[in-house]
């Protein structure tokens, strides 16, 4: 309401008590002392001077206000009413009624200059009424001094039971002049609350909840309008679908505004077509996406939605569709490296390996990417590359035509047991069963006869954790009043020969390496549930070929071994945790002891082992998912991997995802393994040597050789626990021998061939596993005259006692050609592993990592 309508409005108030405030006042009807003989008009003047009595003083103050409104002297008018309200003499309602007109009155004259002096004089007194509070509030809005408005509106109205509606949306208007949103909030509920039809009010709470920051609330008002049909213009509706989206309801945004659209309430254009897109995007609708894309391509070309679009192909592995845009693009303005990298991998996975070197070397030209790029044509020129683009599209085959049918029942049966080279080991697990009683997870249960080696007795428990340790903090030594029984050194190694692997022999021929040895402790401990698993998968757990495990389930899958790939099979599905959350550093340390030093992070969610889910292998192909991050710092991270690891490869290999920062793409690549270099390690370390071995076992023939007592790194919790930076762990040639701890365990012999037609750039590979935890300790890794040993590694184990598991931290891989070596899992500088931290499978997908990762 204007200040010229509240005046008007005052005035014909105040006139029509003149002439009608018995009917208005029935209940204050009283008949004054008059002169019945006297019949001349007295004016109101003489008549409030002649009267003594309250009541009828209040009256005719109230007659003289409204003589003096209408001549428009609202001062004078509200000085009346002021006197009259002072008579004390009006029932509540009449009070009230004159209190609310002196209230319009007040803020109804507009002169403020005039007024705010005499309202702030009468605030001063302490003595002024809520009228003059309101008053000189609402004039203070006026003036836009809003902070000074509020405590005198507040005032105001909460000394009145029943305030005007006009008080409430004085103070409505302070507050959010003042910035008060969530005062303002509760106010602008009630005005919509008493007027629904008032669309201004629905667009200021929804405005005002949206600045307070309450998302939720400000989309729930702007659907509520809607529905009322208060939103008229394009801004309000497509504010309504923005916020919907920003709620997480991506879908419902999208559905709405693919509506609005239909019925030509918003524009067919190509910006709203391009928002449509991101919000199927959002809400995971590739193909919904793809289609509003190519409308708003056909409304007005843009190589940016080009780009986008290829990128949807290629997530959706449409390979020739993202090619035929791939290739307009290059063709046209908007080349980059990027794109020319984004081809080169569309073509690959098409088997067209010509096609995919011409678009690598074209990325070479563009600095941001040349490296990646030169990756990429080293391996396509390496001659493996046919094989792997042939296996890769296949399997991409194979994933197509299992969504057309994945709705469909899966046919079951048990699992057919397939003889290969492998299996031929009869002898020495015969001998091993018969040795004595077995561990629940299939080691053997006693010690050795020379009492070197102890019996197993459950492991580190929980009564023996160190004093002050807590679950998830760093791991504290448990066997730190051990002290070396001896150490080996290249004077005396031929006296230990025997229990030595090639490896360690080797590193013993470099001046000052050391082993020195303790006590053997047999420290690794699993889950009661482990324990059952693993022994209810004896007799039901078998491989169809050296890639595919059925029957087993949670626990070791073959306890009682009888071939080399079952126990790698035992190592690739140990227990460690249901998740891990870690980070760690690596480092390639040059043959002078400099070293070039890379972040880690990783994050595991085991299906397989975990003991609060176990999957069942015969509805879902799924080993684990794995993401883990580099970069010269965790907080300047440069290449993310995403990887699904599948127990049956024969029936779909693993997936594997990289996101390239630099680039901001996620690329779905060819199942990486084998001796595809690992980030960061300068070619030191292959893909498949990651946790000491993993991945295929379809290139080498695995031969069982037996069990031999070696000195193998073990419970070396100082190397960890903070006391040795990693500045004085790295030396030239070796890891600082003060750092390390070696024990005398029983460990598996494992030797690895070459399978014929296959090819790796190593030729047989020694593995030594660790009997009690079934993780590989030790890997001799030869040329292919199989008699020059070329890389060793060193996985230094742990028996994580807080999660019941076990692994190797810190792994040394080293070279024996140049003198370098590669170290990763150094954790003594970096925060310690968490385990059994929740974790969800829809982290794991490429959406998930995208939006997390992608800083584009």
């Amino acid at each position: 309401m204007s200040s010229l309508d509240r005046v008007v409005a005052c005035v014909a108030l105040l006139c029509v008590c003149i002439v009608a405030s018995a009917e208005q006042y029935k209940s204050e009807v009283r008949e004054l002392p008059s002169n019945a003989a006297d019949s001349k008009p007295v004016d109101t003047q003489t008549l409030l001077k002649q009267t003594t009595d309250p009541y009828g003083k209040a009256l005719l103050l109230r007659d003289l206000a409204a003589q003096a409104a209408q001549k428009k002297d609202y001062k004078q008018a509200a000085q009346l009413l002021e006197q009259a309200i002072a008579q004390k003499s009006l029932s509540g309602p009449a009070e009230t009624a004159m209190r609310q007109d002196l209230a319009q009155l007040y803020m109804a004259t507009g002169d403020t200059k005039q007024m705010v002096p005499q309202l702030e004089a009468q605030v001063k007194t302490g003595k002024a009424s809520p009228e003059a509070y309101v008053a000189l509030g609402a004039a203070y809005v006026e003036q836009k001094r809003y902070a000074d408005a509020v405590p005198l509106l507040e005032k105001g109205v909460r000394a009145v039971k029943q305030p005007d509606p006009s008080w409430k949306q004085a103070l409505l208007a302070a507050y959010l002049g003042a910035g008060k949103d969530k005062e303002a909030l509760p106010l602008l509920e009630e005005a919509v609350r008493r007027s629904p039809a008032q669309r201004e009010l629905w667009i200021q709470l929804a405005a005002v909840s949206l600045k307070a920051g309450d998302k939720e609330k400000a989309q729930a008002v702007l659907e509520l309008a809607s529905r009322l049909g208060h939103l008229r213009d394009d801004n309000d509706r497509l504010r309504l679908v923005t916020l919907t989206g920003q709620i997480g309801a991506p879908f419902e945004a999208a559905s709405l505004l693919k509506g609005w659209i239909a019925g030509r309430q918003l524009p067919d254009n190509a910006e709203n077509r391009k928002l449509l897109a991101t919000l199927w995007l959002a809400a995971r609708e590739k193909k919904l996406a793809l289609d509003a894309i190519d409308q708003a391509l056909a409304v007005a070309p843009s190589s940016d939605l080009l780009q986008q679009k290829a990128q949807l192909h290629m997530e959706r592995e449409e390979y020739p569709q993202a090619i035929a845009v791939l290739e307009k693009l290059t063709a046209g303005n908007a080349r980059s490296g990027s794109l020319w990298l984004t081809l080169g991998m569309a073509r690959y996975q098409q088997a067209d390996v010509d096609g995919a070197l011409l678009a690598f070397r074209q990325a070479q030209g563009y600095t941001p990417n040349r490296k990646l790029a030169d990756e990429w044509v080293k391996y396509l020129e390496s001659g493996r590359a046919r094989e792997q683009a042939m296996i890769a599209l296949e399997q991409t085959r194979q994933r197509k035509q299992e969504e057309s049918v994945e709705t469909s029942d899966r046919l079951l049966g048990d699992s057919v047991a397939v003889g290969n080279a492998e299996g031929a080991a009869a002898p020495v697990a015969a001998a091993t069963r018969s040795s004595g009683a077995l561990t629940p997870v299939g080691a053997q249960r006693e010690g050795n006869a020379a009492g070197t080696i102890p019996a197993w007795t459950g492991g580190i428990q929980r009564s023996q954790w160190p004093a002050g340790f807590a679950a998830g903090q760093r791991l504290k030594d448990v066997y730190a009043q051990d002290k070396p029984l001896f150490t080996i050194t290249a004077a005396n190694a031929a006296q230990y020969a025997n229990q030595l692997s090639a490896g360690h022999r080797a590193l013993l021929r470099r001046s000052g390496y050391a082993m020195p040895v303790y006590p053997s402790r047999r420290s690794v401990a699993y889950p009661q549930a482990i324990y059952e698993a693993s022994q209810a998968n004896i007799g039901r757990a078998a491989l169809t070929g050296t890639d595919s495990l059925q029957g087993a389930r949670l626990g070791v899958p073959f306890p009682k071994p009888d071939s080399g790939v079952k126990i790698m099979w035992n190592h690739r599905t140990r227990y460690r945790g249901n998740t891990m959350q870690a980070q760690s550093s690596q480092a390639v340390v040059q043959k002078d002891g400099s070293a070039t030093w890379l972040k880690q992070m990783e994050r595991v969610l085991y299906r397989y082992a975990n003991t609060d889910d176990p999957i069942d292998l015969s509805q879902r192909n799924i080993l684990l998912y794995y993401l883990s991050a580099f970069g010269r710092s965790l907080n300047r991270l440069d290449f993310v991997a995403l990887v699904h690891e599948t127990a049956n490869a024969t029936q779909n290999g693993r997936n594997v995802w990289a996101l390239p920062l630099d680039i901001g793409k996620l690329f779905r690549i060819p199942p990486v393994g084998y001796d595809q270099p690992f980030p960061g390690s300068e070619g030191l370390y292959f893909v498949d040597m990651v946790d000491m071995y993993n991945g295929g076992f379809d290139r080498y023939v695995w031969k069982l050789q037996g069990k031999r007592e070696l000195y193998v790194p073990y419970n070396n919790y100082r190397i960890g626990d903070g006391r040795f930076r990693y500045a004085r762990l790295v030396k030239p040639g070796y890891l600082n021998p003060e750092a390390t701890r070696y024990e005398l365990h029983r460990v598996w012999v494992i030797e690895a061939t070459e399978r014929g037609g296959k090819k790796h750039s190593f030729g047989k590979r020694v593995f030594y596993v660790d009997e009690d935890s079934w993780n590989v300790v030790l890997v001799e890794n030869y040329e292919h005259d199989d008699q020059t040993l070329w890389r060793f590694q060193e996985g230094h184990l742990l028996a994580l006692y807080d999660s019941l598991s076990a692994n190797c931290a810190p792994v040394v891989t080293y070279d024996f050609k140049d003198g370098r070596y590669f170290i990763n899992r150094l954790t003594a500088e970096d925060a310690p592993a968490q385990f059994n931290v929740p974790m969800r499978e829809q982290d794991f997908t490429p959406d998930a990592v995208r939006t997390r990762y992608n800083r584009r």
